[in-house]
């Protein structure tokens, strides 16, 4: 199988780094599947670009916080682009607020977003990647889960957190499978969820953190999943300059 025949999704792909991530494995050669939930228009945009371009590109609508969704945004670009081997969980949110305050239902929202939708979609993926004997799973994480935690996101920071766990039992559990499984860790991007942290987050960060552009952050998916990649499994690869340690 060639890169240029396999596929890609990429759940949160039409905003932010989950548009650079769609539009970069496009230009690797990969066919991509845009996956959104509400930005229809974004995720139009990058997939109009790629095509205009010379790739193959489909936007498809899921919420990935539902199981049954995320097995649907697989079932639909396999009939579309066709089987995907190469799955990017980047599709998260917060609501930001104190342990005190947060709702249940907040904190069902931002766990059932950032971990829980990142094992549908993995669960909906694996059976084509065992069946390939080959795979890449990444997963778009934060220093919030763990590394720099910060006030008033508790439920942010447990489901990153989660996601740490999750790539280094996977990667075991998959390692004679021809898959990997692993976590990238970008710095300061600035993107929605930063500025959901409250008010003068960004300048907060800003002022302590160089901004890291979120070609980035593709970069480094793009590297994770090639063939150039194929030894590294079960790692948190940071991206950022005078990040955390």
């Amino acid at each position: 199988m060639t890169q240029q025949q396999r596929v890609a999704v990429v759940t949160g792909g039409g905003r932010g780094i989950g548009a650079a991530i769609s539009r970069r494995l496009a230009a690797d050669g990969f066919a991509v599947a845009v996956n959104y939930s509400s930005s229809a228009a974004d995720a139009q945009d990058v997939v109009d670009k790629i095509v205009a371009g010379g790739g193959r590109a489909a936007a498809i609508c899921a919420d990935v916080s539902d199981a049954e969704q995320a097995e649907q945004l697989i079932a639909v670009t396999t009939a579309e682009l066709g089987a995907p081997t190469v799955l990017v969980n980047n599709a998260g949110m917060n609501i930001a607020g104190s342990a005190r305050k947060q709702s249940p239902s907040d904190w069902d929202r931002v766990i059932g977003v950032n971990l829980s939708g990142a094992f549908y979609c993995t669960h909906a993926v694996l059976p084509t990647m065992y069946e390939k004997s080959w795979g890449r799973v990444v997963f778009v994480n934060s220093p919030s889960g763990g590394r720099r935690p910060s006030p008033g996101m508790s439920a942010y920071a447990a489901a990153k957190a989660g996601l740490v766990g999750m790539t280094r039992s996977l990667a075991v559990e998959v390692a004679r499978r021809g898959i990997t499984v692993n976590t990238v860790m970008p710095g300061f991007v600035e993107t929605d969820i930063i500025a959901s942290g409250g008010e003068n987050a960004v300048e907060n960060l800003a002022a302590h953190w160089p901004r890291i552009p979120a070609e980035s952050i593709a970069s480094t998916v793009s590297f994770l999943v090639s063939e150039d990649g194929r030894h590294v499994s079960g790692e948190e690869v940071g991206v950022w300059l005078g990040g955390p340690v």
